[in-house]
């Protein structure tokens, strides 16, 4: 179902995707068939050209420069300065078109390209992979000064050599220059590839479709400089550079102000583009109905909304560390936030009854995953999540409920969201008592794995916490705990704040690292 949700997406945009590898397929036949790669002798063409590329790269920086401006996103702020070469120089390679406005024969129309290409490969890796991090973390605080300095360095060199080609070299070539141009050229390939593997997980992820154009413009940006190197100068397959880069700052112009129209805010389409946190690029595209059913489910219990989404951050830490696909973990993700969204259907009288429950008002409370599976199946794009609300109070032994499951037969991820559920049970402030220590809960959480939770995802689980230092303090645990904790979540809360709130945040949001040959 996810697969199909992400084909449905994509089916929606074809023409534009479709539209996108044009240059690629042209340039591809244009190599084995070098009869078909004509010349093509047209210089106000190529600087008009030029000028639609460059004005579709400065809206992309535009608004990315907005979105940062709200955001500090080091990440949006690279996006921008990364668009700002690419359209000043862009344009200054057709001002310095040979024989267009009285221009000579100069090397600059040649260089300006790969320099804007190199420019934007830099900005766009540093700013997609999450290894840079601390490194361009200072761009967020200071994203006036970055755009000003962007500006003045590459505005001062384009208008130098637009007014006078022959400037700085522009008569001949300089030493090493070819082989400058080969580092360029392959070294932003290899660079390119992998950004764009980055940017297609995202979309992944997410479904959205700006991830998706970022994804093939890093790719259209390696057949442009492929294109342009191998490529005979004035012949087709040396156009051809100019469509992939058309179709690469053209299309992202386009998924941007595509996703704008629904927003009318740059910042809100652009805000979790350079994101590497799986969940806040998943949350970032919810479904409409899952945003609809939170609000109900906020508007009814506040606890309740907390305690899901809180779970749901757990739940997508450990599938990460599990290696699960990206549509799992999106899955993952909407089941864990939704799995108590059957308690819409429990009259608030029991659900907020802050006394020790009868056997009928406890049976009441136990209705609640069929109810909740009920209530999402009456939205097909939530379908891939009716296991996880259905099946996440099920234990290894067999002994919980709906239907009884037991090891295996539970699915993956309703065990991986059950795991996540009891340590957010555990660790929240209740009427009755205050939230327990971490180590404390992972001592009955460790006393449950194989009765109650998959030993397996308890493993990933204190994986995570021993990142943070994090052990079992070593006590005899009590796994009948583990069910007190989960059935009395329908007690009236002190809130979301516990004993260790910023180690809570940190479980709870952490980017994990994916273990050797996970997918």
């Amino acid at each position: 179902m996810n697969r199909l949700i992400a084909t449905n997406v994509l089916r929606r945009h074809w023409p534009y995707l479709a539209a996108l590898q044009l240059p690629l397929v042209a340039l591809g036949v244009l190599l084995l068939a070098p009869d078909l790669d004509i010349r093509f002798l047209a210089g106000t063409f190529h600087l008009v050209l030029m000028s639609v590329i460059a004005v579709c790269a400065l809206v992309v920086a535009c608004l990315a420069a907005s979105a940062s401006a709200r955001t500090r996103q080091p990440g949006l702020v690279l996006l921008a300065a990364g668009c700002i070469g690419v359209g000043v120089l862009l344009l200054g390679h057709g001002l310095t078109t040979p024989f267009v406005l009285g221009q000579p024969l100069n090397r600059w129309v040649n260089r300006l390209p790969y320099l804007a290409l190199g420019w934007f490969t830099l900005c766009l890796s540093l700013a997609s992979t999450s290894r840079t991090r601390r490194l361009i973390a200072p761009l967020g605080r200071r994203p006036v000064r970055t755009f000003v300095a962007v500006v003045a360095v590459l505005g001062s060199l384009t208008a130098l050599v637009s007014l006078d080609p022959t400037a700085l070299g522009g008569s001949g070539d300089v030493q090493h220059e070819p082989f400058v141009k080969n580092v360029i050229t392959y070294g932003c390939t290899a660079l390119l590839l992998p950004v764009s593997w980055i940017h297609w997980r995202r979309f992944r992820l997410g479904l959205d479709i700006v991830q998706a154009s970022l994804s093939i413009a890093a790719v259209m940006t390696a057949g442009a400089l492929l294109s342009m190197h191998l490529g005979e100068q004035w012949r087709l397959s040396w156009w051809d550079y100019h469509g992939c880069l058309l179709a690469a700052f053209a299309g992202v112009a386009w998924a941007v102000l595509h996703r704008w129209r629904a927003t009318r805010r740059a910042a809100d389409v652009l805000d979790e583009a350079f994101s590497h946190d799986p969940l806040t690029l998943i949350a970032a595209n919810y479904p409409i109905p899952l945003r609809a059913l939170v609000e109900e489910m906020e508007a009814k219990d506040a606890y309740t909304h907390g305690h899901s989404a809180r779970t749901a951050a757990l739940a997508v830490s450990l599938g990460v560390r599990l290696g699960l696909a990206p549509d799992d973990l999106r899955t993952l993700a909407q089941g864990a936030y939704l799995h108590d969204i059957g308690k819409l259907t429990i009259p608030d009288e029991i659900l907020n009854k802050p006394d020790l429950l009868t056997d009928d008002e406890r049976a009441a409370i136990n209705t609640h995953p069929d109810a909740g599976c009920e209530i999402a199946s009456e939205h097909t794009v939530l379908a891939p999540c009716l296991p996880i609300i259905r099946h996440h109070h099920e234990r290894m032994d067999g002994a919980g409920y709906p239907a009884g499951l037991a090891g295996e037969d539970i699915p993956l991820l309703a065990r991986i969201a059950a795991v996540a559920d009891v340590w957010d049970a555990l660790t929240t402030d209740r009427a009755y008592r205050p939230g327990w220590q971490p180590e404390r809960a992972l001592d009955h959480i460790v006393d449950g794995a194989g009765s109650h939770l998959d030993p397996v995802v308890v493993a990933a689980l204190l994986d995570l916490a021993g990142d943070l230092g994090l052990r079992p303090s070593g006590l005899d645990g009590d796994a009948s705990q583990i069910t007190s904790a989960t059935t009395d979540c329908h007690e009236a809360c002190v809130g979301s704040a516990d004993l260790v709130p910023e180690l809570r945040r940190r479980l709870a949001t952490l980017e994990v690292r994916r273990p050797n040959g996970a997918s």
